[in-house]
């Protein structure tokens, strides 16, 4: 036997002899189109697919309803199937609500864990949520990503439920609301999707949440009054909003809220009163987190009360004057770690140079702050100006972090300018990036 014989003769397809369970999960990452696929490999591979606890079946693309369905009653039906850990279908062209429903009905019979379900409609006709998967012992993520009709039992819904992302489209507000205080156990919550101009009142009611996102648009122009939000979470440790136009939230019990995200930016109504108000009251009802990521404009409007457990601080700022930072920062007795990020810098009614007020220096600095990072800087005299100020009152100041991205100068250039600037703490290392 030659050497290229003997190479050959040696050669071992390793990949199928991995175990079972390693070629599952491995399988477990790809459409399940993809992964059924395998099955004409070879006989080791005939019945692998069978045994892969994700399931990922999309029509997106897809021609032959009627041969989609045969796959997907294949999949799900199959003799050799084993239980599910993930199931996700989305449907987009298949109309027969009834074979939709058995599909969910056995991914359930199978003890799935996650179900993502996005069904379609035609506007007239609304997919109604099968009563198995209301009641799932097993259930314990849930991502709807369209509107449905959901007829709750009076008992036992959702009896395992952790995590719930809804995605809709101008929700009923009774709906939206009997739907969360059904999930006795629901921990995490995403509402995502459209308002319109209808004002919407939503309640979310749930003991057991400790997270909470909101990311809505609206679908008009025209301006309407604000959507409300009235949180009755007493476990409640994170809450992300984020908004088109900014809703009117109410929070009982937020005395364990730790961390927050807002975005408190209405285009629609720029410095109008109202936005104003409604952006002044979230404020406050967030006081008292440690961690605060803030997108903000025209910080100077705000009657911003004071964060006195904040010790970390991301502000996005937009259309903000460098003059409105030390106002900020007296309101922030605790903070250790502030990142500025300026995305549009307002100077002024003209480019003239300003000058920050050195009169009055924030306890922060003196006392707390250690890190900061800044983005969004130019190079232009109020930059230095800024950062003069920050580095000679950091008294406790260990780094300063400057991104360059977006400089008119080099780092160089810049470090030039910065050196020679007397500083707070003699500690204080000064970082490009």
């Amino acid at each position: 036997m030659d050497s290229k014989s003997k190479s050959q003769a040696k050669a071992k397809d390793r990949i199928s002899e991995l175990p079972e369970a390693v070629l599952c999960h491995i399988l477990s990452f790809l459409p399940t189109k993809y992964s059924f696929r395998t099955s004409i490999l070879s006989t080791r591979w005939k019945n692998v697919w069978a045994s892969v606890p994700n399931l990922d079946i999309c029509d997106e693309a897809t021609s032959d309803k009627t041969g989609f369905m045969a796959f997907v009653d294949r999949i799900l039906f199959s003799p050799q199937s084993s239980n599910i850990r993930k199931f996700r279908l989305h449907c987009s062209s298949v109309d027969d609500f009834s074979r939709i429903d058995s599909w969910v009905c056995r991914a359930i019979q199978r003890n799935a864990v996650e179900v993502d379900l996005c069904v379609e409609s035609d506007g007239e006709h609304i997919f109604e949520l099968p009563k198995p998967l209301l009641i799932s012992k097993t259930l314990e993520v849930l991502k709807l990503d369209s509107n449905y009709v959901i007829n709750l039992p009076l008992s036992g819904s959702f009896p395992s439920l952790r995590f719930l992302h809804v995605t809709v489209d101008s929700p009923d507000s009774y709906a939206m609301g009997t739907l969360i205080s059904y999930c006795p156990v629901l921990e995490n919550l995403t509402v995502d999707g459209t308002l319109g101009n209808h004002v919407r009142s939503v309640t979310v009611s749930a003991a057991e949440l400790k997270s909470l996102r909101i990311r809505l648009r609206s679908t008009t122009d025209v301006l309407h009054d604000a959507h409300n939000f009235s949180i009755n979470a007493p476990k409640l440790e994170y809450l992300d909003i984020e908004e088109d136009i900014l809703s009117n939230y109410k929070l009982e019990n937020g005395k364990s809220l730790v961390k927050a995200h807002a975005r408190v930016i209405d285009y629609s109504t720029i410095r109008g009163r109202d936005f104003l108000n409604r952006a002044t009251a979230l404020m406050s009802t967030i006081s008292n987190v440690k961690y605060l990521s803030l997108s903000a404009m025209y910080l100077e409007d705000l009657c911003l009360p004071t964060f006195g457990n904040l010790s970390h601080l991301k502000l996005v700022a937009n259309f903000c004057n460098y003059w409105e930072v030390p106002d900020l920062l007296e309101r922030i007795p605790k903070l250790e770690y502030l990142a500025l990020e300026y995305e549009v810098i307002c100077i002024g009614g003209d480019s003239e140079y300003q000058r920050i007020p050195m009169e009055s220096v924030p306890i922060c600095l003196t006392s707390h702050l250690k890190s900061i990072s800044i983005r969004g800087l130019k190079g232009e005299p109020n930059d230095l100006e800024m950062l003069k100020y920050l580095l000679r009152n950091g008294e406790v100041l260990e780094k300063m972090t400057i991104y360059a991205g977006g400089l008119l100068r080099t780092k160089e250039e810049l470090n030039k300018e910065v050196c020679p600037f007397k500083r707070g703490s003699k500690t204080c290392k000064v970082e490009y990036i």
